[in-house]
């Protein structure tokens, strides 16, 4: 079978994939309105929790009855984001030759991350839907501040203080507990940060 005969998809005029349309229209639905930019950056890191851990953290038995309008449904079983973040923080650890521009991208991330609570809150406010994720929204701001502070010793080439980091990896060790059936799938790019600042390998 040649390339051009391996789905049959093409042959089908307008017929692309809809995961990521179906995933903007689900966010638009349990946001309850058009302007998802911040509710976006808290869904993009995030997956739902693995194996059958799902149904032990429902908080009530899902039914055939049960709306999908929640976070968890909308949620991609894999974070391209996380996974994007991940290479960079690899590749900035690495010592790749470039560093600087590894640092700006990293840190543009990162306070994106540190300033979208205060964005998402006031959607976060009048949602009920989205009451159960405001500990995972308070959570990236928090890894997104730690993050930058890594970085900052970092670049002004001192070692991060043994009390800090103990502060950060506890921070980081709440970060990682599931939240509305949720994964902050982040986390350990961001521990790595850390440690990488207080001279750990």
């Amino acid at each position: 079978m040649n390339s051009g005969q391996n789905s049959g998809m093409e042959l089908v005029p307008n017929s692309g994939l809809q995961h990521n349309t179906a995933y903007y229209r689900m966010l638009r639905r349990i946001a309850g309105m058009d302007d998802i930019t911040a509710f976006r950056v808290l869904a993009d890191v995030v997956e739902p929790v693995k194996d059958y851990s799902r149904e032990d953290l429902a908080p009530v038995p899902a039914t055939q009855f049960t709306p999908l309008n929640r976070l968890v449904d909308a949620a991609r079983p894999e974070s391209d984001a996380a996974r994007h973040f991940s290479q960079l923080v690899d590749a900035y650890i690495a010592g790749s030759p470039n560093k600087s521009e590894l640092e700006a991208q990293l840190r543009e991330t990162l306070t994106t991350w540190r300033d979208n609570q205060t964005r998402l809150q006031p959607l976060l406010q009048k949602s009920f839907l989205l009451k159960e994720v405001v500990p995972l929204s308070q959570n990236l701001s928090s890894l997104g501040s730690s993050g930058l502070a890594a970085l900052d010793y970092l670049h002004q080439g001192e070692r991060a203080p043994d009390a800090w980091k103990q502060q950060q990896l506890a921070l980081i060790q709440e970060a990682q507990k599931p939240k509305a059936q949720l994964l902050l799938v982040v986390s350990p790019s961001v521990q790595k940060l850390i440690n990488f600042s207080s001279g750990a390998k």
